[in-house]
This record gives structure tokens, sequence and C-alpha cells, in this order.
């Protein structure tokens, strides 16, 4: 029989930090507090704020800086932290549970290994643990608020020939991936056209997913990412997703089946195959109904239950609704 929670607080590193991996911790947080019952305090890292107008936050919680929480945490508080803040080495220098919710493999250098727990984003990531670092951890996909999702046009009335890229990740790789692309397109396909790029985290997310939501194509060329929200979040919206995996991406991206990708830096692939989708629009179509239907599975719900679940036998807390 599980005793009474003993934790009094969650700190949530960066949880205002405009990005998925920060907005991910802030939810795994926001669980602890409205499931749980444990209060949830927001981390600063970078003088962040609520309001900065990228995503939106239905719980606000109270924010101290990262000395205060240091000056601040017991052992009966929990810290969430994502991988690109080891080089702070928290679970070295901090009491209490220090759970580490890793959503990368190449933001940082070492991951912090004195940590208590750690959970993955993605298959391809709890692999890279395990073969990296002797980890065997479970996996707990991000979600999207399917409920918030912009209406778009059906596919059909979207522009034929408009594609919307991505442009995420490390500059050089993604440039010169871009411009050998369009080079090739432009030699053999010079009626298809390329949207300005889209980036994440630079527009609020309900302008990122209706930019999204009016293009049929959706290029991605993000070389490497521990799961990849936006290509899913497109998938969303009923575009077509065409370009690399980013490894992380395998977790839900079915070649052939639900896009059209591969590994980087294969981009005389993504050319070949952005071009055939184009002049292919009846195979392209169902890809993206195949694309919408895999979206569908990645609800908060899920995302809610499977952490519930988690703390419930990880620390043998109970939770105070459900």
């Amino acid at each position: 029989m599980r005793t009474p929670n003993r934790f009094q607080r969650v700190f949530i590193i960066g949880a205002y930090l405009p990005n998925g991996g920060t907005l991910m911790a802030y939810h795994v947080g926001r669980i602890l507090q409205r499931d749980f019952g444990i209060r949830a305090i927001a981390v600063s890292v970078a003088d962040e704020h609520a309001d900065h107008g990228i995503h939106a936050y239905d719980t606000r919680m109270p924010q101290i800086s990262q000395q205060q929480m240091e000056h601040d945490i017991r052992d009966d508080d929990i810290l969430i932290v994502n991988p690109s803040f080891s080089n702070q080495c928290f679970g070295w220098r901090l009491p209490g549970f220090k759970l580490c919710y890793v959503q990368g493999f190449n933001t940082y250098p070492l991951l912090d290994r004195r940590l208590d727990a750690y959970v993955a984003v993605s298959d391809f990531v709890a692999d890279y643990l395990r073969a990296v670092y002797a980890l065997d951890v479970p996996v707990i996909a991000p979600f999207i608020d399917l409920d918030k999702l912009p209406l778009a046009p059906e596919w059909e009335q979207r522009p034929a020939h408009l594609v919307l890229p991505y442009r995420k990740g490390i500059a050089e790789a993604w440039e010169h991936s871009w411009q050998r692309l369009r080079d090739i397109v432009s030699r053999h396909s010079a009626h298809i056209t390329f949207a300005e790029p889209l980036t994440g985290g630079a527009i609020p997310q309900t302008e990122l997913l209706a930019r999204i939501g009016a293009v049929r194509y959706f290029l991605t060329l993000s070389a490497a990412e521990g799961f990849g929200l936006v290509p899913l979040e497109a998938m969303a919206m009923g575009a077509t997703v065409i370009g690399y995996d980013g490894y992380g991406g395998r977790h839900y991206m079915r070649p052939d089946e639900n896009c059209r990708v591969v590994p980087y830096a294969q981009i005389e692939r993504v050319a070949d195959m952005l071009i055939d989708a184009v002049h292919n629009p009846a195979s392209s179509v169902r890809l993206a109904a195949q694309g919408r239907a895999t979206a569908a599975g990645y609800d908060y719900a899920t995302f809610r239950d499977a952490w519930i679940a988690y703390f419930s036998n990880a620390l043998g807390i109970n939770p105070s609704r459900h």
C-alpha cells in the first residue's frame, strides 16, 4: 500500500523557455501539481517569462531564479530537468528527487549521470541511452494539443506546388541541405515553389500551425531530433511530411506509409521524393491522411496518463485526483 505523498514542491528548470522541450517539462510539472497536489514552481534560467507569446500556459506557476531554487530545494522536493542542462551538474549538487526528461541526444556533450531517474522521449533516445550510458529507461512521448488545432482547408484545396520548409537545428547542416535541395528541384521541377522557411519557437504556436495547415507539403530538414514534434504537428494539420527523419522521428514516422523521409544527409533522395510527391498528388494525399491518423494517437490524455502511471510506480505516490 502506498504511503501519502511525501513531496512538497516540484521545481521545473526553464519551464517558460519558448521551446517544445521545456514546454513538455512544464506539463510534467503541471501534472504533478494538478494530479498529485505537489506545488509546481518554474525556475528561470535566462530571464524568461510566461508571456513570451509563443506558447500558452493555463496554469501559471510562481517563478524563481535558479539561484533561489538551489538555496531552497530540499530532500522532499522534486526537480524536473532536460538533458541540455547537464552542464549544471544538478545531480551532483542538489538534494531531492531529480528527474531528467531526456528529449534529445545532441544538446549536451555529457549527460548528468547523477540524477535519480530518466525518462526518454522516444524509442530512439531510449536506445541511445542504453548504448551510450547503459541506462534502461521508460519512454513517454510528447503530445499535441489536438483540441486546439486551428481550422485548415482540405488538402486538395491548398496550393498544388507550394512547399513549406522547416528550419531547425545546426545552421550549417540545414543551409547546405537547403541549398542542395533547391538546386536539384530548380533543375528538374522549376514549377515547385517554396514558402518562406518556418522557424519553430520564433512565432506563436497558433500561427505556426496555421502556416503549416495552409500547404500540402511540409519539408523538414532538421538533421537530429530527439523526437521531432513539429513534423508530427504537420501531420496533425493534414500536410504531407517529407525530408529527414531526424533519427528520433522514427518513433512515429513510417516511410511511404505516413510520410516520405530518409536519414540525414541523403538530400538527393529528399529532393527526388519531394518532386515525386508534387507530381503524384493522389499518393501524397493518402500519406497526409495516414499522417493525420498517426498524430491523433499523441493526445494530451495519453501523455497525462503515462506520467501519472510513471510517478505512481516510480515514487509510490498517490494521485490526488484522476
